[in-house]
């Protein structure tokens, strides 16, 4: 069983996703602040004058590599299928870690690399974007 959750579901048994170490670190990176435009870097003075007023971030994105694996190649495309419709047919949806007991809100981007280990597994990796990059949210 996963510490993950997608919309509840355990990725492992629901689409045979085990993730891979890492993904903690992404997720619990402090967000990037956005350049709100109101800075000047004066030529004859040292530093840069900034407004320091209202502070917006960046949108995070999480790289997350998985491996799927299946007791038979058939079982394997019907796991794969899942996930891609899960990815394809859901747009925002939450991503639980159940140890943390934390929640991010995130959308599928894109798969950024997808390798076929054998007959019954198959390494991907793929991109999850966090629009509400300051929140906390609470399983």
């Amino acid at each position: 069983m996963s510490v993950y959750r997608f919309n509840g579901l355990d990725p492992e048994i629901s689409f045979g996703l085990t993730i891979e170490r890492g993904v903690d670190s992404q997720l619990l990176t402090i967000p990037e602040l956005k350049d709100n435009g109101l800075s000047i870097d004066w030529a004859e003075e040292n530093g840069t004058e900034r407004y320091h007023g209202i502070r917006r971030f960046k949108s995070k994105t999480y790289s997350i590599t998985g491996v799927i694996i299946a007791s038979s190649p058939s079982e394997l495309m019907q796991k794969y299928t899942a996930l891609s419709q899960f990815f394809i047919t859901t747009g925002e949806f939450n991503l639980d870690d159940i140890k943390k007991a934390r929640r991010w809100k995130v959308f599928y981007s894109k798969t950024t690399a997808q390798v076929k280990l054998n007959s019954r597994s198959l390494r991907l990796t793929f991109e999850l974007i966090d629009d509400y990059p300051t929140e906390i949210f609470s399983v």
